[in-house]
């Protein structure tokens, strides 16, 4: 069985691989802010990171109290598929396959991280996509 996409686990791992992606960490070493991901199924199952500097600080379950920058909601197949990098981070966007929430001129202005952040999702060993 693997590991829960979005569970604490799953999302350190996510956290390691965004500090040793180029993609990532030196794209977008301008911005520090804090990132939640949504499952649309069960908004309940949330993962979230802070990032400073480009480099992710915190990895796991939102924080109390901390209020995200940017939240992203969308359904386990459009996460894959944007894991598979078959749907492109704007186009999901666009036409609301992801939600997204906070400033949509900031991603659009690092829209080559973003989109290596989203293909990140297809890149954790064993991600259990089931959500029950």
């Amino acid at each position: 069985m693997g590991t829960p996409v979005l569970s604490p686990e799953w999302m350190k791992s996510y956290a390691e691989l965004w500090n040793t992606t180029d993609a990532t960490r030196e794209g977008l070493k301008k911005l520090s802010m804090v990132v939640e991901y949504r499952l649309a199924e069960d908004e309940s199952r949330a993962g979230q990171i802070e990032v400073n500097a480009g480099e992710v600080v915190r990895a796991g379950v939102p924080a109390e109290g901390v209020k995200p920058d940017f939240v992203l909601t969308a359904k386990v197949e459009t996460w894959q598929r944007l894991g598979e990098g078959e749907l492109p981070a704007a186009k999901a966007m666009v036409t609301r396959k992801v939600k997204f929430r906070g400033s949509m001129s900031v991603a659009l202005a690092n829209l080559p991280g973003l989109e290596a952040a989203m293909k990140m999702f297809g890149q954790i060993d064993d991600t259990d996509w089931s959500v029950d």
